[in-house]
């Protein structure tokens, strides 16, 4: 069959060379090499342009490609539906998730899902924003977490849940004196006039192109403050722990608060800014079949990982 060993095609396609795709397959260049020869004798066609670097597909390797991928899911489809036949609630699930999200999200929702479907695996990626998107354009995962809006183009979008962007402060913080919080353990609101009394303060953000980074810039550039920048990172753990021992402030996302030790040291303020908000939710490719052990987690998702 001319399909047989496709995910060798995909690779050389994907990394745009033979030799790191037998790298990334752990087989030899020469083996590789050969594959793709009798492959291109078989079709009767050559696949990739050989005279430029990276390897670039012709049209037959672009009319092969979307063939084999097209294999590919009708393969994880009878798969699954084989797996119905044997037991209804068996499959496997591949999911992408942020590394920090996860960490929130899985204790929530795995002791549950495993209770119920113990037979479905559950396949975990995690990664950036950008690093998921990837994932998903080449069908390595069924579907990822993310938030909307974002910049996953081409992709469908359930929602989860809404969940606020908060303003987050050491409890011992001076400046909480003039604001007056009305509770020392609920969310608080905080209006543009309070929060500029913090203008001076060293903020921990998260660093340029992550998605909350790019909203709180849009807000600090809206009330014409350039923070005092002590620390960027691109870890959400790593920024709240900074503010737990009071060496500035930073924004987080809501589910922050499923951590129930950082409501004894910390305080949050929801910012009155409408766009300081997002939904959290499940993102696929619009094409994509959802198998039923991937659509039963989803549902259990809905279901218990509310704020």
């Amino acid at each position: 069959m001319i399909f047989k060993n496709y995910e060798y095609f995909i690779t050389i396609a994907e990394e745009g060379s033979v030799s790191r795709a037998a790298q990334k397959l752990y087989i030899s260049q020469p083996s590789l090499s050969k594959y793709l020869k009798k492959l291109e004798d078989n079709v009767g066609e050559s696949l990739f342009y050989r005279d430029s670097y990276p390897l670039r597909l012709t049209k037959a390797g672009e009319l092969y490609l979307s063939y084999v991928k097209d294999i590919m899911e009708k393969e994880k489809c009878l798969i699954n539906e084989f797996s119905y036949l044997h037991n209804s609630e068996s499959g496997h699930v591949h999911m992408g998730i942020t590394v920090w999200r996860s960490s929130i999200l899985l204790p929530r929702v795995l002791p549950t899902f495993k209770q119920r479907y113990p037979r479905i695996t559950l396949h975990i990626s995690e990664g950036s924003h950008q690093h998921l998107a990837s994932l998903l354009e080449h069908e390595k995962v069924d579907f990822s977490i993310t938030h909307f809006p974002n910049n996953y183009f081409n992709f469908s979008f359930e929602k989860l849940y809404s969940e606020r962007i908060l303003f987050c402060v050491n409890k011992k913080h001076p400046l909480l004196s003039d604001i007056k919080p009305l509770s020392q353990t609920e969310i608080n609101t905080m209006n543009s006039e309070e929060f500029r009394l913090f203008y001076r303060e060293p903020f921990i953000l998260l660093k340029s192109g992550q998605n909350i980074r790019d909203m709180t810039q849009s807000y600090l550039d809206k009330q014409n403050i350039s923070p005092n920048i002590l620390l960027e990172t691109s870890n959400i753990v790593t920024a709240v722990n900074m503010v737990k021992i009071n060496m500035g402030v930073t924004f987080v996302p809501e589910a922050v608060l499923c951590d129930k030790e950082s409501h004894e040291q910390l305080m949050f303020f929801s910012i009155d800014d409408s766009s300081f908000c997002w939904d959290v939710g499940i993102s696929y490719k619009t094409e994509y079949s959802i198998s039923k052990p991937v659509r039963l987690f989803i549902e259990c998702l809905k279901e218990l990982s509310i704020i």
